[in-house]
């Protein structure tokens, strides 16, 4: 490090606060973002604390190598990254307070150009600007990796949620359940269908399911497939299927794909099928 870069480093070591607290003075109110002027205290603490750090991590680049650099950075953005992830901060605020970060710490700069500017020659100006600005570079490129990381796997977590919760099982009686099938169902969502309806008829002790399809817009020859799967795998359980809900355009479409329903009990409504469930009960008992 020759004699000027180590001037500028020790400048920006000790104005690193004054940085952060710059950074500070221009937030504005945005509800729910940890870089809203009215964030809670605690968080505004948080956050001036990470920016304090992250100004130090750009001042000590000019002192390492790349790779040394890059450690550190990743290190410290696996941590930011995650808590503005939790909270309702949008990689669009992310962007926009890292180029007002970007301003302000060039700003500080300047003032010290303004003071040493006789000493200071242009290759060592532009190798300054190299270095500090593919810094603020790298950490928005590795904060936005783990930021979208956090995300992605929430939105997986999610979806896994309601593919769980779009394929449950409601008991009516002790061995009688209703299976509502509602949206688009895919080969992926039928896969998820399949697994959860045998399992849950397992725990339940279901011995008749009824399925109903009033809930899906089209029932096309996968759509078919799949449902013939599951009363099929049903059946070996010793479960038997009704279905109901299939509407008269389905069933229209279901007769010119070649589909065909009629070894399965079938119904118009679900409140028929329980009907017919209930009446044949009580013949049963007589």
């Amino acid at each position: 490090m020759n004699k000027n870069t180590k001037a500028l480093y020790d400048y920006l070591i000790e104005n690193h606060s004054t940085i952060a607290k710059d950074w500070m003075d221009l937030r504005y109110s945005k509800k729910g973002s940890h870089y809203s002027a009215d964030a809670q205290p605690e968080v505004a603490q948080r956050v001036e604390s990470q920016m304090n750090h992250y100004a130090l991590l750009i001042a000590n680049a000019l002192n390492q190598t790349e790779q040394e650099m890059k450690s550190e950075v990743i290190e410290f953005t696996n941590q930011t990254a995650v808590d503005r992830a939790n909270s309702n901060t949008s990689i669009i605020d992310v962007s926009e307070q890292l180029r007002n970060f970007r301003r302000v710490f060039w700003k500080q700069i300047e003032l010290f150009l303004v003071t040493n500017s006789d000493t200071i020659t242009i290759k060592e100006l532009l190798e300054w600007e190299k270095t500090i600005n593919m810094t603020l570079d790298f950490i928005f490129e590795s904060f936005t990796t783990v930021y979208m990381s956090v995300l992605m796997d929430r939105i997986i977590s999610q979806q896994d949620v309601i593919r769980e919760l779009s394929a449950q099982i409601i008991p009516l009686t002790n061995e009688v359940g209703v299976l509502p099938l509602i949206g688009v169902i895919d080969s992926v969502r039928a896969n998820d269908i399949l697994e959860n309806t045998l399992t849950q008829s397992v725990r339940l002790n279901i011995t008749t399911l009824i399925i109903d399809l009033s809930g899906v817009p089209m029932v096309d020859t996968m759509v078919a497939n799949e449902i013939f799967k599951i009363i099929t795998s049903l059946g070996l359980l010793g479960t038997s299927s009704i279905l109901t809900g299939i509407r008269p355009e389905v069933a229209q479409t279901s007769v010119q794909l070649g589909i065909d329903f009629k070894e399965i009990p079938t119904y118009s409504s679900l409140k028929q099928a329980i009907k017919d469930l209930q009446d044949k009960k009580a013949k049963s008992q007589k």
